[in-house]
């Protein structure tokens, strides 16, 4: 008996701390949307098998991308957030989504004391194919750009993606202008696209990322995976029903003054730049979402058509390039499937022709302008 009332004194006061410790954890203070469930919206998406749209984590406007005529008048999307979050209104109540009403949706974390607001829409709309970089808005944090495209009066903030997501957590105290893409003035008229190879710092160099590449690509970007799997978080691809034939554009190019392999090492050589397009199958087999990334963009079995510029070196003055498509994998289009928007278009812009093996040279810098994409 003695012997349990020493245990039982023992084990009390520890039992007390454990349950001080559990109550005194802190409530989650993030208030996001990390995914739509779309499944009771598949009749009408563009790319039916994609039910699961993935939220970046910069995102403030979300557009759901349908079929040209779907009816929008009553649709009751739902909303995956971070732990413990509330939404207003409530998650899957139906709204009306026609004549492009958006709904403001806010978001409130588990703790109370923050909250986000998200604008969400139902839209319609075809991927243009002329890109002169003349816009771009600032998101609330004021980081970095969110380069888009205006059609018809609307700015589409969903088509371009970026690594600046990424190089915000090697280098926050950065200016829009100083990251690694971004729009500027001093474009063949108007403004222009800017990419520059900039330092990670240390912070970079620990993580085996030690320069970050101004890039530009038709996708979007995965912030939550850019240090655990870089070329992973990179989704390229926007659902397109046309047959991309040649790629067309304006370009200036610098290198940077030292090349540096993906250790950070000096190494020998120039740098140069990389531009590439593709068109490849969003589905497989079996009907599951098809996303290609940056280990798999150029030898994926789905590739249908691909295309690159190949050393055209420095340009002091705005310079014409010019590549055609390729047939990928012995695949032939298959109009049925491209009316039903079964595959997805991408070009990619990179300022260091490696960057992707985080190899260049700090320094680079690629102005880009004018791209016009000639389709059948």
């Amino acid at each position: 008996m003695a012997t349990w009332t020493k245990r039982v004194a023992v084990l009390l006061p520890a039992a007390c701390l454990l349950a001080s410790c559990i109550q005194d954890e802190p409530l989650n203070a993030e208030a996001d949307i990390l995914s739509c469930d779309l499944s009771s919206d598949k009749d009408i998406l563009v790319v039916q098998a994609d039910t699961a749209m993935a939220i970046t984590s910069t995102t403030e406007k979300i557009d759901i991308n349908v079929q040209l005529g779907a009816d929008l008048h009553a649709r009751a999307p739902k909303f995956h957030l971070t732990e413990g979050a509330t939404i207003s209104p409530a998650n899957g109540s139906v709204h009306d989504f026609s004549e492009g009403k958006s709904v403001r949706y806010e978001v409130t974390s588990q703790d109370g004391k923050w909250k986000r607001t998200y604008y969400v829409s139902y839209v319609s709309y075809e991927l243009t194919t002329s890109y002169h970089f003349e816009d771009y808005v600032l998101p609330s944090n004021g980081k970095y750009q969110l380069i888009c495209e205006q059609v018809d009066g609307r700015l589409m903030l969903n088509w371009w993606g970026t690594g600046n997501p990424g190089y915000s957590l090697a280098n926050s105290l950065a200016t829009p202008t100083e990251y690694p893409t971004a729009i500027v003035p001093g474009g063949r008229s108007g403004n222009c696209l800017q990419l520059i190879t900039r330092s990670a710092g240390v912070f970079g160099k620990m993580a085996g990322m030690p320069i970050a590449p101004g890039n530009l690509f038709l996708g979007s970007f995965n912030v939550s995976d850019a240090l655990r799997a870089p070329l992973e978080a990179t989704h390229f691809g926007i659902p397109f029903r046309q047959i991309p034939t040649t790629i067309k554009g304006y370009y200036k190019f610098k290198s940077g003054d030292q090349m540096t392999d993906g250790k950070g090492n000096e190494i020998a050589g120039k740098d140069d730049f990389n531009i590439y397009a593709m068109l490849y199958e969003n589905t497989d087999e079996d009907g599951n979402h098809v996303v290609l990334d940056g280990t798999n963009s150029n030898d994926s079995p789905y590739l249908v058509l691909y295309g690159k510029i190949e050393g055209q070196g420095e340009a002091d003055e705005w310079t014409p390039f010019s590549f055609d498509m390729k047939a990928m994998n012995g695949k032939v289009i298959d109009t049925e499937k491209l009316a039903r928007f079964g595959y997805s278009f991408s070009i990619v812009f990179s300022s260091s022709l490696k960057g992707d093996l985080f190899t260049g040279a700090v320094g680079s810098t690629l102005m880009i302008d004018d791209v016009e994409v000639e389709c059948k």
